[in-house]
């Protein structure tokens, strides 16, 4: 663990249009899917599964941030 306070915060761009994986729940941007697959499914179950639903605009926002010090990423909702 560690102790990184967090105090030097960078706003990461917003996404684009992303998919969400109907099975793992993982969020990617289409652009990364280069087989055509989720590769968290892939990854961790060895399946190539591509059943995706397209997150649109006004749905629940990510807001990213970058830490400066430790560069962790941590996520809030807007």
């Amino acid at each position: 663990m560690s102790d990184c306070l967090h105090h030097h915060l960078v706003l990461l761009p917003a996404a684009g249009k992303r998919v969400r994986c109907r099975y793992c729940h993982l969020t990617i941007d289409p652009k990364e899917l280069g087989d055509n697959h989720c590769p968290e499914c892939y990854e961790v179950h060895g399946e190539k599964r591509s059943d995706f639903e397209t997150i649109e605009d006004g749905q629940k926002v990510i807001v990213r941030y970058r830490c400066e010090n430790c560069g962790i990423t941590l996520d809030g909702q807007n």
